[in-house]
């Protein structure tokens, strides 16, 4: 069993659990829309299920092979994809979710992961156009808005 594995399940088990424990008294459902509860409590059972499933792997693994960290290309596109990240968060309270979600997903697909152009472009729009339509326009959660109003 890889002491690693075990160590990041438990890990992710007990921060689903902190999550479902610090949001089980907020509302699930609203009158018309999802609860503040809905997607924390959704996340935390997919974590705690990943984090069990892995649990159960590593337990029953036989080998005791080492970890699989990084080289040094793959630590430095995590190292920018976290950046990039935290300039998304950063960004959204000025330029709202959809000017921000372009230039982070552009950011990261051609400039972390390298990812051909038309490709990059094609899902930026998709994802971007996507969470607007899901969030704004059908589930009616207004969602940060740039200087442009959208």
């Amino acid at each position: 069993m890889k002491k690693i594995d075990i160590v990041a399940a438990l890990v992710l088990i007990g921060l689903s659990a902190l999550v479902a424990f610090q949001t089980w008294d907020l509302p699930y459902w609203s009158t018309f829309a999802p609860g503040p509860a809905f997607a924390a409590l959704w996340v935390a059972a997919a974590g705690a299920l990943i984090g069990f499933v892995l649990l159960v792997q590593s337990v029953r693994s036989r080998s005791e092979e080492k970890a699989d960290w990084p080289d040094r290309t793959g630590a430095r596109q995590v190292v920018l994809g976290i950046g990039a990240l935290w300039v998304l968060f950063a960004m959204l309270p000025y330029l709202g979710t959809v000017i921000s979600g372009v230039i982070f997903m552009l950011l990261f697909l051609l400039g972390i992961a390298r990812r051909p152009i038309l490709p990059s472009l094609f899902a930026t729009l998709i994802t971007v156009g996507l969470i607007e339509s899901v969030f704004v326009y059908w589930l009616n959660i207004r969602l940060p808005t740039g200087p442009f109003g959208f």
